[in-house]
């Protein structure tokens, strides 16, 4: 099937994937809002900082930890049913996440807010169905193609929302913006989607899968010995490292500007949209390029390679401008690694199994972002070189894997992957 084929076929699941990740921050500067401004009654006047820090958080956290648990469920019982009906389901629930924080505001109640927070973070788990769709239609090179579709869809958002939430809460620019504004945006454009998706998205699985429905344990307890059997447990891995050094690094790095340079709010802003460009070019421009001549494979041993180089470069030398000489390499070459690792779990998985299969990647990404989040507050506390330290361990560990890899190749004189 051609790929402007493939194209009409995907498109609500690309647009899908950008309005999921947009409503995820785009709230996020309201959170701040609501936790640390008395006069909206979210919480007691006398709250102390720490439980303010805390609770904020946690908020934010809730929405990862909860697809942290769904994605494989999801996943599976997209294997089940079908894509297109669990994506249904999973914006349902990516509605009903926006509501409730909109009447729990109104109520100031926060029970609400946090209720929502966690439905939305289960609903979020349409983005592995929407890998694994991408499985079912494309093969190779063009399967690759597609995943960097949907992380440049997923990478956008870290851009524009965070700005779009801002602004829409700002009364200053238009005089009925109010902190419930952000979550009517994402409500109406996650209500659209989901007519879209509704009316244009064709199935997927021609062939729905004769396998169980697995519960929470079931998938948790049995995705080692899937891993082994499948021979994806060391790609599972790489992941692993590499999200949990680029996650590291991510969240750790306006406190280590603001803290060594004196870094102002606007320019930490200035860092990341830096950051999130570079990001997306690699996605939209220079990742097609690369698939066109190098194998998968390939791309995924040098992209980690030149990801090490990055952090390493980050981590060693502590002047402000090293930091925007050497982000470009962690950036560029972090998203072509994701997109690559991800096309190949997909390959060494049989059809009936990729909803699972891109459900447990999500749930490793997932995991990586949640320890980082929870960790990097904490060893920046250590010291303040301490998380970029340990993002480039963390990819020296990946790197250790490859090189494995590679030598098993030489040795045997076969393909791994």
């Amino acid at each position: 099937m051609a790929i402007n084929t493939n194209f009409k076929h995907l498109f609500p699941l690309l647009l899908l994937i950008f309005i999921d990740s947009f409503s995820y921050f785009v709230v996020i500067p309201v959170l701040l809002q609501l936790f640390y401004n008395n006069h909206y009654g979210m919480l007691p006047n006398d709250t102390s900082q720490t439980v303010r820090n805390t609770l904020t958080g946690f908020t934010i956290a809730l929405s990862t930890f909860a697809a942290l648990i769904a994605a494989p469920l999801m996943g599976n019982l997209s294997d089940k049913y079908g894509r297109k009906k669990v994506l249904l389901v999973c914006l349902a629930g990516v509605i009903l996440g926006f509501l409730l924080p909109v009447i729990g505001i109104l109520r100031k109640n926060i029970y609400l807010l946090l209720m929502g927070r966690f439905i939305g973070g289960v609903g979020s788990s349409s983005q592995p169905i929407a890998q694994a769709a991408v499985a079912d239609l494309c093969e190779g090179k063009e399967k690759a193609f597609f995943l960097s579709l949907i992380a440049l869809m997923m990478t956008l958002p870290i851009i524009l929302g965070p700005l779009a939430g801002g602004y829409l809460s700002d009364s200053n620019l238009v005089s009925w913006f109010n902190v419930t504004t952000p979550y009517w945006c994402a409500l109406l454009m996650s209500v659209l989607i989901f007519f879209l998706v509704g009316l244009f998205f064709q199935e997927t699985m021609v062939h729905h899968a004769h396998i169980p429905i697995l519960s929470v344990k079931e998938v948790m307890l049995g995705a080692g010995r899937a891993a082994k059997k499948y021979q994806i447990g060391y790609l599972l891995f790489i992941l692993l490292c590499l999200e949990l050094g680029w996650s590291l690094y991510y969240q750790s790095i306006p406190l280590y500007l603001s803290r060594q340079f004196h870094y102002s709010a606007k320019h930490v802003s200035l860092f990341y949209t830096y950051t999130g460009l570079l990001m997306s070019l690699s996605l939209m421009i220079l990742y097609p390029v690369l698939i066109r001549y190098i194998a998968v494979k390939n791309i995924l041993y040098y992209s980690i390679i030149f990801v090490l180089l990055g952090l390493t470069g980050c981590s060693l030398w502590h002047t402000d401008g090293i930091q925007w000489i050497f982000v470009p390499l962690v950036a560029i070459f972090t998203g072509t690694a994701y997109v690559s690792v991800l096309a190949l779990i997909s390959n060494q998985v049989p059809a009936a199994n990729q909803g699972w299969a891109m459900g447990f990647s999500s749930t490793v990404l997932f995991l990586a972002w949640m320890i980082t989040g929870f960790m990097s507050g904490w060893l920046f506390s250590l010291s303040s070189k301490l998380p970029l330290y340990l993002s480039a361990a963390a990819l020296v560990m990946a790197c250790f894997v490859i090189f494995r890899l590679y030598l098993y190749d030489k040795r045997t004189k076969t393909e791994v992957l």
